[in-house]
């Protein structure tokens, strides 16, 4: 590690907080000060490799009159404060621009992107950014001093935006930046605000799929009966044991659907698809928040049928009545929960087949969209308690 450079960094981050957040007063700034055990403790092993880099890294900087720093009685030392007047040679050796400077480049590019962008991801995440920056404050999502990043996030959002089919993110990567490893490097500052920004509220870990974007090619099962009309031939799902799996490419090539049942179910999690009898009915593994080729193909099944009746059976957590909601928002299909009501919770919980609720469970239980299940959320939140769909299975074992 380069320890001059990261001691430096780090006084300049708390220099740049200090005078961004200070009210202008006729009492002078305070010292700007490190502590440098707590921020490096290797420097507290005095027999290792990395103490006496540290050590050095601190001498030169003191001879460079860039801080300050007394040695204890023992010979080591404890803390550093930078030296103020210096900070103009301080930037140009770290090669960083001063922090006003960078908010303002920010600010510009934001309010450029909120009126060449205004109702897209990036110029909706825009609105929301340039009042803090206005005010003095970080961007916040790990943008802050960092324009070009910035500038990469909101590239990101706005092609997030334009996806209407699942494209693979080294794909999407290369189109966007010619690189297919960059979008990686900015994707947790990207998920994190499409989370904040998305019309329902995702754990992160689903927010890419939500929006489109896949690591690898996902596969939709179908068993039952299903009837799929391709061009030139069809497949009777119900002809084979097990059902079918197929890529969203496969979902697509499909002209119409008809329905040879009176029922059509989507479950939530892979384990239970496969447990879910098939007789009578037609079961699609949802996989979880439905995305526009998998909206698309049920719209097709209830164009053929809209009189059959159509169920969702998912976890009985807030998450799972957010995917309930969003599938018949998507699709405009009035569907059902199965499996999914208040007595259902009660067995899990006195059988002890459930989960204690997350923060995530909490938030999501305050959304508009699941008002119409309050009661069991009372309940939940009574007994601090979840099930997923797995916990009904291992009631019967």
């Amino acid at each position: 590690m380069d320890y001059i450079c990261a001691i430096l960094s780090a006084l300049v981050d708390r220099y740049e907080r200090r005078s961004l957040s200070r009210v202008p007063s006729s009492q002078p700034q305070r010292a700007v000060t490190l502590d440098i055990a707590k921020t490096f403790p290797a420097y507290q092993d005095h027999l290792s490799a990395e103490e006496h880099d540290i050590d050095v890294a601190i001498t030169r900087l003191v001879g460079w009159h860039m801080i300050e720093a007394p040695r204890s009685p023992q010979g080591y030392y404890s803390r550093v404060t930078l030296c103020p007047d210096r900070i103009q040679e301080i930037y140009s050796f770290l090669k960083r621009k001063p922090a006003r400077e960078t908010q303002q480049e920010q600010l510009q590019l934001l309010l450029q992107i909120q009126q060449q962008h205004p109702g897209s991801l990036a110029g909706r995440f825009a609105s929301r950014t340039i009042s803090a920056l206005q005010n003095g404050r970080s961007p916040g999502y790990g943008l802050q001093g960092n324009t070009k990043k910035l500038q990469d996030v909101l590239l990101a959002l706005e092609k997030i935006g334009e996806l209407n089919k699942e494209t693979y993110i080294r794909n999407f990567s290369e189109a966007v930046f010619h690189d297919s490893k960059r979008f990686h490097s900015i994707s947790g500052s990207v998920c994190s605000i499409l989370a904040d920004l998305a019309d329902v509220p995702l754990e992160k870990k689903q927010v890419l799929e939500y929006y489109n974007l896949l690591e690898n090619p996902t596969y939709l099962y179908l068993k039952g009966g299903w009837v799929l009309e391709f061009p030139t031939t069809s497949i009777r799902i119900a002809d084979l044991p097990g059902g079918i799996g197929l890529t969203s490419d496969g979902l697509r090539a499909v002209q119409s659907v008809r329905l040879e049942s009176p029922t059509v179910i989507t479950v939530e999690n892979l384990t239970t698809y496969h447990d879910t009898p098939s007789e009578d009915c037609a079961v699609f593994y949802l996989g979880g928040f439905p995305n526009s080729t998998r909206a698309n193909f049920l719209r097709m099944a209830y164009r053929n049928r809209p009189d059959a009746i159509y169920l969702h059976y998912g976890d009985l957590d807030p998450h799972g009545f957010l995917i309930l909601e969003s599938l018949k928002q998507k699709t405009g299909i009035p569907f059902q929960p199965t499996k999914m009501d208040l007595s259902t919770l009660q067995s899990c919980f006195q059988a002890g087949h459930y989960r204690p609720l997350s923060a995530e469970d909490r938030k999501a239980m305050r959304s508009p969209m699941l008002s119409a299940y309050q009661e069991i959320f009372d309940f939940m939140q009574k007994h601090n308690c979840k099930a997923e769909q797995e916990s009904l299975m291992a009631i019967e074992l």
